[in-house]
């Protein structure tokens, strides 16, 4: 009975002990696990920008090179393992002496730790005990066994501790020398192969542990030196070689927004290290700018600031300045303003005219109008829209309003060109989030209501410096050049283009001297959102862009700080200060060029028309082949007056009584316009002392402005003379006089041309106009001015 139950105990341990073993031997780590990298980004310089941790958020851990680097491996095994390729994973001599140490010691004197052990020990790291060193023992022999020594080897440099959250020795070189690990001197590589013992120790960024990693390391030299590796005199060049230790890279706080931008697009790339395209020299020259400039608009309420640079030849960003302090709580400086979308004001501008030529609605040269429009909107509202300055200049060459950067004409030429087309353009282009909902922004796209990202605008300022073809931003120099593709006729971009860089198209509006003129050619326009919200320039030269947004991250207004007083400074001194070292082998441009094939011809600055006998100027305008006018100017005339009352002379008016002289023969739309300009302009009417026929037709009196049901908006604050709606009827007979009546009151007694600015009060009120000698009365017109 005891026989039995003593061999049922036996089976019962045995089991037991099979079952451990079995558990034990599951357990174990055979394979070299494979770790996430680091990923670390350089500026095109090769200067450190940032790193993205990889596994644990330790860094390294980056292969090692197909061919080892000698001094590297035979410095690590001096000093980690001579015997390495002489045992399967375990030295038994070297164990033997270890218990030997310890136990006569009684206490941990030698680990016998080979470098297979110490793969299988960083691999599943846990408690320093005695059954942790048997599990290494055995999982360094199944690693060697199951591997070979060389790929053993190669994990150990991939994974091994060099400090400072370092792992591995490719990292580890970059760090402490910002070199390959193929390039390390037998200095350095035994400065490396020392680390690994005592890391947290001999940190090379602190006094003591560089004292100790120079003495481990000149150990390591002395052991390569006995073992027949190192020649006397290569020790002692060695022993006394300056190590060449580079300080601990620091990211720049000037371009922590780059630094995440370009971190999170690192991520996703396979090498351990990219390299960037911003070059942080010129990185620190904007973000320097930038701060002095809105230091110059201290206390006029802006509050934040960013721009991008760009190598117009290859779409490179240089420079990418995301707000004027990441860590200034006040004024939300975390938030990255290149990726906000914001209103452009007047930047969008350019590519509707450039639309408008390329479709041949106009030429550069064509007469626009910045005179008073109502512009229709949804629900039979309108609006009147006013230039920035609130003045209008009359008829203005296309040059000239874009030049002025002029909201009227930008809006006739909008009008043309169509608001879906444009949006079209503008989605092609890159600008993203378009609404193509029925008016939704209607003719105020041109002045500023489709909001755009600051990174948007630099691609749509890149086709016109791409003379109309796409050149797609690039942030690592290894990216391909992506394809272009055309969006806008050649001819028309560098119409544009012409434009933007001509100092003379910009006056009056903007001043001689100012931050505008160059004096090496530049492109360039502002922007304006309204209420002073946010102010823009964007420039580009013949091998840069620049951009720059200045504004507020909740959208408060600043005080008058436009796109000239706000941006334009700024983008000034960064292309002065970037172009000379800008590929300085090129020569600058004084001018850009006049579009391929175009024929300069002398029109009248005023009509746009050839210039005629009686034009008191001339202007020379580029016009693309085919697009030439053919007109002699209307506007300046020689015409007939009647001497009595200075009205057009009728063909029956006695010679006696005739004056000829040279006036401007303005269109009807002008003549308020030239009034208040008190310019001498022909009149419209025929003298009724001699008319060309009499006039028998019927009395009528018709409200030609406004038209419709009218709402408008009532601001108190705005002044009572600046808060008027203008009143126009057409009168038949022109020479009839007539009464304004607003709801049934008479406001005011008028000739022609028949107008009158009523000045605004809140409530609903209804508009006729009545001839005061005959009963003949208008159509009421309802206007609603809301509180």
């Amino acid at each position: 009975m005891r026989s039995r139950r003593t061999r049922w105990g036996v089976a019962a341990a045995l089991a037991v002990v099979l079952a451990a073993g079995a558990w034990f031997a599951s357990s174990l780590q055979d394979g070299l696990l494979g770790y996430e990298p680091s990923r670390l980004v350089l500026d095109r310089r090769g200067a450190y920008l940032g790193e993205v941790p990889g596994a644990g958020g330790e860094l390294g851990y980056w292969p090692v090179p197909y061919v080892l680097p000698e001094r590297i491996v035979q410095a690590t095994l001096v000093t980690e393992d001579r015997h390495f390729y002489e045992h399967p994973g375990v030295y038994l001599p070297s164990v033997a002496r270890a218990l030997k140490q310890n136990v006569s010691n009684l206490r941990v004197i030698s680990g016998a730790s080979t470098l297979a052990m110490q793969v299988a020990r960083l691999q599943t790291p846990g408690e320093r005990t005695a059954g942790r060193k048997v599990r290494e023992a055995v999982e360094a022999l199944l690693l060697v066994h199951g591997h070979g020594h060389e790929k053993v080897l190669r994990q150990y440099l991939v994974i091994a501790p060099y400090g400072n959250r370092v792992h591995g020795v490719v990292r580890a070189a970059r760090l402490y020398f910002n070199k390959p690990v193929e390039d390390l001197s037998w200095a350095q590589a035994a400065f490396l192969a020392g680390l690994p013992q005592l890391p947290g120790r001999m940190n090379p960024y602190t006094q003591e542990g560089l004292r100790r990693a120079l003495k481990r390391s000149h150990r390591i030299l002395r052991a390569l030196h006995a073992q027949g590796t190192l020649s006397r005199e290569e020790l002692e060049q060695s022993l006394q070689a300056d190590l060449g230790l580079v300080p601990r890279p620091q990211r720049m706080p000037e371009a922590l927004h780059a630094v995440l931008e370009w971190s999170e697009l690192a991520r996703a790339r396979p090498q351990p290290i990219s390299t960037a395209t911003l070059d942080l020299e010129i990185q620190s020259k904007v973000a320097h700018t930038l701060q002095r400039n809105l230091h110059q608009l201290d206390g006029s309420g802006a509050g934040n600031t960013a721009a991008l640079v760009v190598d117009t030849e290859t779409g490179d960003i240089l420079a990418y300045v995301g707000s004027r302090d990441f860590f200034n709580e006040e004024h939300r400086g975390a938030i990255d303003f290149v990726k906000q979308r914001r209103s452009p004001g007047s930047t969008l501008k350019p590519f509707l005219y450039g639309l408008a030529l390329e479709k041949g609605i106009v030429t550069a040269a064509t007469e626009l109008a910045d005179t008073p429009m109502d512009v229709r909107v949804e629900n039979g509202r309108s609006y009147v829209p006013e230039n920035i300055n609130h003045a209008f200049l009359g008829p203005m060459l296309l040059r000239e309003a874009l030049g002025n950067s002029r909201n009227i004409p930008a809006l006739r030429v909008l009008e043309q060109v169509g608001v879906e087309p444009a949006l079209r353009f503008l989605e092609k282009a890159g600008v993203g989030s378009i609404s193509y909902e029925p008016d939704r922004y209607g003719l105020g796209l041109a002045v500023g209501n489709l909001h755009v990202s600051l990174e948007e605008l630099t691609g749509l300022y890149m086709v016109l410096a791409h003379e109309g073809e796409t050149r797609p931003l690039r942030r690592f120099a290894d990216e391909p050049l992506a394809p272009s593709r055309r969006l806008m006729t050649r001819e028309a971009a560098q119409l544009v283009r012409h434009i933007l860089a001509d100092p003379l198209a910009r006056r009056p509006t903007f001043p001689v001297g100012s931050t505008l003129d160059f004096p090496y050619a530049v492109a360039v326009k502002t922007g304006t959102s309204q209420g002073y919200r946010d102010a823009w320039a964007a420039a580009f030269s013949d091998r840069l862009l620049v951009v720059v947004w200045v504004g507020n991250h909740d959208w408060r207004r600043m005080n008058g700080v436009g796109g000239l007083l706000g941006a334009a400074g700024a983008v000034h001194e960064i292309l002065d200060a970037v172009m000379p070292e800008w590929r300085p082998y090129r020569p600058v441009l004084d001018s850009f060029p006049p579009p391929s094939g175009a024929l300069a011809i002398d029109v009248c600055p005023l009509s746009g028309r050839l210039a005629g006998p009686e034009c008191p100027h001339r202007k020379s305008e580029w016009f693309v082949p085919g697009t030439a006018p053919t007109q002699t100017c209307p506007f300046h005339a020689r015409v007939r007056l009647d001497r009595r009352n200075g009205l057009l002379a009728g063909p029956t008016c006695s010679e006696r009584e005739v004056v000829t002289r040279v006036m401007l023969a303005l269109p009807e739309e002008y003549e308020q316009w030239a009034r208040k300009q008190h310019l001498d302009i022909a009149p419209l009417r025929e003298s009724p002392l001699c008319p060309s026929r009499p006039e028998e037709v019927e009395p009528k009196v018709a409200i030609r402005e406004p038209k419709g049901l009218v709402r408008l908006l009532y601001d108190p604050d705005t002044p009572a003379s600046a808060s008027t709606l203008r009143l126009a009827a057409d009168v038949t007979p022109s020479t009839e006089p007539i009464v304004w009546l607003v709801d049934g009151v008479p406001v005011a007694t008028v000739t022609y041309p028949h107008e009158f600015r009523w000045s605004l009060r809140p409530g609903q009120h209804v508009i006729t106009a009545a001839m005061v000698h005959r009963p003949q009365v208008s159509q009421p017109v309802t206007v609603v001015v809301e509180d």
